[in-house]
């Protein structure tokens, strides 16, 4: 076992206490260390404001679900802890929630044990703990959501920015610095700055 593994300590929010020991005995395979549980909502929260754990796991179905879940991964994120979301399964929408309130990530507990151990170290080096799949949704998702705005919405445009902007624009383009900007287009270098 990895040192840096042996030192993170979790905390698990759940109803269910058999889920509680299940998980806490899962993870201390890989040398987490479940430091706190949490049943109900009261307790969840207390547990997440406390800032004990670095990693906190929160059961979407947290009574009273779904809101009581939510409102525990905003307090353990104000309390500088990682919030990922957990659930009996991977359904879009309480994905997406978990994710727009601020949970680093989404498990389902039929993943292996070693996916959320990883998981949960890779939500402390800062990336998302999610399956494959539930990756897949997301960008599914996102594309959408995204073919909404057409490419050239994204795209410099004389209906997004002024003359001025674009002539700056298509200097920096050419690779010109400030000041041959500035001078090209007889503006200030202060004002070829305030347009970059």
């Amino acid at each position: 076992m990895d040192r840096q593994a042996q030192a993170i300590t979790v905390a698990v929010c759940d109803a269910s206490e058999i889920s509680r020991v299940g998980i806490a005995r899962s993870l201390a395979r890989h040398g987490l260390d479940v430091v706190a549980e949490a049943g109900d909502h009261t307790d969840a929260l207390r547990l997440a404001r406390s800032g004990q754990a670095a990693v906190v796991l929160v059961d979407l179905g947290l009574p009273p679900a779904p809101g009581a879940a939510f409102e525990v991964v905003a307090a353990a994120n104000d309390a500088g802890s990682i919030a990922i979301a957990v659930g009996v399964d991977g359904a879009p929408d309480g994905l997406f929630t978990a994710l727009r309130s601020g949970a680093a990530g989404y498990l389902t507990k039929d993943l292996p044990s070693s996916s959320w151990a990883g998981a949960i170290a890779a939500a402390l080096r800062g990336e998302t703990a999610l399956s494959r799949a539930m990756t897949a949704m997301l960008v599914e998702r996102f594309r959408e959501e995204g073919g909404r705005e057409p490419v050239a919405a994204f795209l410099p445009s004389d209906r997004r920015l002024t003359k001025r902007e674009l002539d700056v624009l298509r200097c920096v383009a050419q690779g010109y610095t400030n000041r041959r900007v500035a001078a090209e287009l007889s503006l200030s270098v202060e004002t070829v700055r305030s347009h970059v």
